[in-house]
């Protein structure tokens, strides 16, 4: 037994969170253990929603919870290494837990969440858009390929110092549930849910249109996405912005889901 397997099994038993940051010879690790199954009553609405509106990249993926996560998480990081896809190194598994490589020390150079990284950019609208392309691109690349996401959330995409991408949380795989090219359509639809939110109203056109620009290589993907966004225009009409960030968030994301249907109907007319 090495010394990561050793450090995963006598750690994961007293571990009290999911995930939890060590430094272990030197080097910053990550141990994610086993936690219990969510419960599926929570996804029914949600798969409701997707039926009633016929929206099928929007059905929710459970996560399995405990040993099959885990196991779920393994199978995912190296699918996408095989394609060439930077995730992290797996140091150690096991069914009550996983050890992973900090993608810092992994890369030699500190990484920061996408998410962070264009609220930094806020001030420097032309460093945050280029980093939107970039990212864009990096998915892009992975569908190329034939990957996806699991939860395409700007917190699951890292970016470095050279603006070079890696990808985190695979503990669900959309294709259990999903054809591949809806798993294309919910990694955009999460990806836009969690980025457009960093823009400023008047910014979400220009935000759009490197996106419309983006993924005229991608017509089906894009007209679906679309379509999505014009199932949820009703929301444009409440007033959701009055109930915090969150409401600004949702309201963010349907202007830009408008904003791409506008650009892909102005092109036919």
């Amino acid at each position: 037994m090495d010394d990561f397997q050793k450090f995963l099994e006598t750690t994961v038993t007293t571990q009290q969170d999911s995930i939890q940051a060590y430094e272990l010879n030197a080097s910053k690790v990550w141990l994610k253990k086993a936690s219990e199954r969510h419960g599926l009553w929570l996804y029914t609405p949600l798969k409701w929603l997707a039926k009633i509106f016929n929206l099928g990249a929007m059905i929710p993926v459970p996560n399995q919870g405990g040993a099959a996560a885990i196991q779920c998480e393994y199978k995912r990081i190296q699918q996408l290494k095989t394609l060439g896809i930077s995730t992290p190194n797996v140091l150690a598994l096991s069914e009550k837990g996983i050890l992973l490589e900090d993608l810092s020390t992994q890369h030699k150079s500190k990484v920061k969440q996408l998410d962070q990284a264009l609220a930094t950019r806020k001030t420097k609208p032309e460093a945050q858009f280029l980093l939107f392309t970039q990212a864009i691109q990096a998915i892009q690349n992975l569908h190329v390929k034939d990957g996806y996401l699991s939860e395409a959330f700007a917190r699951n995409i890292l970016v470095d110092k050279q603006n070079q991408f890696s990808f985190i949380d695979f503990e669900t795989d959309p294709l259990d549930v999903l054809s591949l090219h809806d798993c294309f359509v919910r990694d955009w639809l999460l990806f836009i849910f969690s980025t457009a939110y960093h823009f400023e109203f008047e910014q979400l056109t220009e935000a759009s249109q490197i996106f419309h620009n983006a993924l005229q290589t991608e017509p089906q993907v894009y007209k679906d996405i679309c379509k999505v966004g014009k199932r949820l225009n009703w929301v444009l009409r409440l007033k959701v912005s009055k109930v915090g960030n969150d409401g600004k968030r949702i309201q963010k994301c349907v202007l830009f889901l408008r904003y791409l249907r506008d650009q892909a109907e102005a092109e036919t007319a």
